[in-house]
């Protein structure tokens, strides 16, 4: 008896999360955010011709005709939506006439269900780092660039983004996803609609990100979940008097550094993946029991749920004062003479 009330409150939760009509699920606000080793991203708008609200729906398994009738779209009209999606390799056909999302959706109730384990994750992962913190603030200061910058200054830049996240990427692609990012349109990249309750230019979820401007010969590099203005403003004659004085606020990485920061991040490598491996039984069964499973593909899945796992490693590595976050916020910039190179 016990057994079927669980069943039932189970049911009855299930019942009242769905989603109830189409105005529903578009009143929330979802953000595009992508992932990739080059800078990519989709050739084609996903704000326009309701293509972003027509992904989300298709998550939610509103039928062609629910979706059809709410944006008063033709038959004609909706094909060649469902064509532009289809082309850039966003949705996959599953029966006559019906499609799901390839990318990953996450609303908030899924977003809760995935931090659920990766915070756990996260906070036991944080140990890499701190085993091999002394090693790794021995590598920086060989690096020519930084030597007028404080560890604890860069520290969110060098313990996040390089040894978790874009430069270490190229690692976990090869060695524990053992696959590039989809092929979409012409470019390769993993993307996600996340849902975002937060204010304050704050990140959906709080998740740490890595974005990249290119202007002329430079990129520019934010990172961090928490971006105020975004970018800062300067042409490319601009940044070549800032990297020839070097009287900047931005922090100036020339090529031969850059490729030392791939090599600071393959200090924790080796314990990285090792780490990811013993927990792939759980990655996988993780993945299996969600609703992503029959939508999108085990490596998407998996590289976004990394995303939150290591932003828990990097909010841990923040609480034990290993990173100290900048003062106007949690944004760290960089300016890069080239764009990264791809892998």
């Amino acid at each position: 008896m016990k057994k079927i009330i669980i069943v039932i409150a189970i049911l009855l939760l299930t019942a009242c999360s769905s989603k109830k009509n189409i105005s529903d699920v578009l009143q929330n606000n979802f953000e595009l955010r992508t992932i990739s080793n080059n800078n990519s991203t989709p050739s084609i708008n996903l704000e326009n011709d309701h293509l972003k609200e027509i992904l989300l729906l298709l998550h939610y398994n509103f039928t062609s005709e629910k979706i059809k009738e709410h944006f008063n779209m033709s038959d004609s009209v909706y094909n060649v939506r469902i064509n532009d999606l289809f082309g850039e390799g966003l949705i996959k056909k599953i029966s006559e006439g019906e499609f799901v999302p390839t990318c990953m959706i996450i609303d908030a109730e899924e977003g809760k269900v995935i931090k659920k384990t990766a915070d756990s994750l996260g906070r036991e992962m944080s140990e890499i780092a701190v085993d091999r913190f002394e090693k790794v603030k021995s590598a920086y200061f060989k690096i020519s660039s930084f030597k007028k910058i404080p560890f604890e200054t860069a520290s969110l830049f060098i313990l996040g983004n390089v040894l978790h996240n874009y430069w270490q990427m190229k690692f976990i692609e090869e060695r524990f996803i053992k696959s590039f990012p989809p092929l979409r349109g012409s470019s390769r990249y993993y993307l996600a609609l996340l849902q975002n309750q937060n204010k304050n230019n704050s990140e959906p979820f709080g998740l740490f990100s890595s974005r990249f401007r290119k202007i002329g010969n430079y990129t520019i590099n934010l990172y961090g979940n928490k971006f105020g203005d975004g970018f800062p403003s300067y042409t490319e004659k601009e940044l070549d008097n800032l990297f020839r004085t070097k009287n900047s606020t931005l922090l100036l990485v020339n090529e031969s550094d850059q490729k030392k920061l791939e090599e600071l991040a393959l200090i924790i490598t080796q314990d990285l993946l090792n780490y990811l491996e013993r927990n792939r039984p759980l990655f996988v069964k993780l993945y299996l029991n969600s609703v992503y499973k029959d939508q999108t593909s085990f490596r998407e899945w998996f590289m976004w749920f990394y995303q939150f796992m290591i932003t828990k490693t990097t909010n841990t590595l923040i609480e034990k004062r290993f990173i100290k976050k900048p003062s106007s916020d949690s944004t760290f910039y960089v300016l890069m003479k080239e764009i990264l190179k791809n892998y």
